[in-house]
């Protein structure tokens, strides 16, 4: 009865104990602007560092710092597909840095267009002119915002919560960007061609056509997906043969599909199509 009594102790102990560290991080956010923006297994996967030991050096209004933050961007590029970023120093990050470091990232991998647009900020005159064209890229295409209308302060340093919200809307743009959105134009059928995947730009949108063969006519084909994997586009094609019980000529036949993607979705060329794994 005893042993009973202990074990029944020894449980309410462990779970009264897991209860006060699972609310260990929402504790901390409870008061914050970020409780309801920040993902917790987002935390866990690109910021071990403010993971670890239950939460203990996570403080969403703490510094981070550069070197630690170029570790949490380079996993989030390497699990995106991309090539991974550079190393930092060991000082506190800064938000001209954040935005820095990321923004000319994001422009060289083609991911978002260079923006000429102004941004409303009056405090960034005295940064380099890359600073400020990573900041109006980045404030341009949604993804950073200033500490108010006119300001964005960028020498202050950047809180772990900006830094976690801002590399969540990176992941979310690289997911975005990961499986391209397409329309179908049309598909034709010949009996002479060649295999080829070529492309030409309409103003704001890229026509992609694709041509493959196949031993027989009756095959159906169409576009499974369009996935961007560092500087490749790949495009997987769908296929079905024909009904075994159909009579079909034994000649070889071309299929063609032309398919149209939004500039904004797949950045700019030159642009490298590659045909995937064929999905049967």
């Amino acid at each position: 009865m005893k042993k009973a009594l202990s074990f029944v102790l020894v449980l309410s102990l462990l779970l009264s104990t897991s209860t006060i560290v699972l609310a260990d991080m929402e504790s901390k956010l409870s008061n914050h602007w970020s409780k309801n923006q920040i993902n917790k297994e987002f935390v866990i996967r690109y910021f071990p560092y403010l993971a670890k030991e239950d939460f203990k050096r996570f403080d969403p209004k703490g510094t981070i710092g550069e070197d630690e933050f170029l570790l949490s961007f380079s996993s989030l590029l390497k699990d995106k597909g991309y090539t991974q970023g550079e190393i930092g120093w060991k000082v506190d990050l800064n938000r001209v840095q954040m935005a820095n470091i990321v923004g000319k990232k994001l422009i060289e991998e083609s991911v978002i267009s260079n923006s000429q647009n102004n941004t409303p900020f009056v405090d960034i005159g005295q940064l380099t002119k890359e600073e400020k064209n990573s900041i109006a890229t980045l404030y341009n295409h949604g993804l950073i915002s200033g500490v108010s209308k006119t300001k964005y302060a960028p020498y202050r340093k950047a809180t772990q919560a900006e830094v976690i919200v801002f590399l969540q809307r990176i992941g979310n743009l690289l997911d975005k960007r990961a499986n391209i959105p397409f329309k179908l134009l049309g598909i034709v059928e010949s009996y002479s061609g060649k295999e080829d995947i070529t492309w030409r730009m309409d103003k704001d949108k890229i026509l992609i056509t694709i041509t493959k063969s196949f031993p027989t006519p009756g095959y159906n084909m169409e576009v499974g997906k369009l996935v961007k994997a560092g500087d490749d586009i790949i495009v997987y094609l769908k296929t079905t043969p024909p009904n075994k019980d159909s009579d079909q000529l034994q000649v070889i036949t071309y299929k063609t599909i032309t398919i149209e993607v939004d500039k904004e979705d797949i950045g700019n060329p030159p642009y490298n199509f590659i045909l995937g794994d064929v999905f049967l």
